[in-house]
């Protein structure tokens, strides 16, 4: 084989093993990829699961002004993240300024639902064990 078949054949087999290695438990336990900031990148790719007790819309950032078309039904969910923004409601009572990034169910990624749609949500504070973003 030609050095230029096997940089082929090797680049071939990586593409193929690459998908693998990430979703491969203990994948996680790798280094920590830092950013300028400190932050763990590779810590927002985790999910975390947590049960919503009502449908939830969606938002493009942490503030109420920036709303998708999307929703989050009750139910299980994943989430990846939590950080603080504007106050909401949920309606009945429960306020808070915490705020969870995830995909919501009418196909947008990467958006944020109020934590007081979680059932485990204290109001005024964080969703305990979710990494801030």
């Amino acid at each position: 084989m030609t050095r230029a078949g096997t940089l082929r054949a090797t680049a071939a087999a990586a593409a193929l093993a690459l998908p693998l290695a990430l979703a491969a438990p203990g994948a996680a336990a790798a280094a920590p990829a830092d950013t300028s900031d400190g932050h763990d990148v590779r810590a927002l790719s985790v999910r975390h699961y947590y049960t919503t007790w009502r449908d939830a819309r969606s938002y493009w950032s942490q503030d109420t002004r920036y709303a998708t078309t999307g929703w989050l039904w009750a139910g299980r969910h994943y989430f990846f993240c939590q950080t603080q923004g504007t106050a909401h409601s949920d309606g009945e009572g429960g306020l808070s300024t915490w705020w969870v990034l995830t995909d919501d169910d009418t196909g947008n990624r990467d958006v944020f639902v109020s934590a007081t749609a979680l059932r485990v949500s204290e109001p005024w504070k964080p969703v305990e064990g979710l990494p801030r973003c």
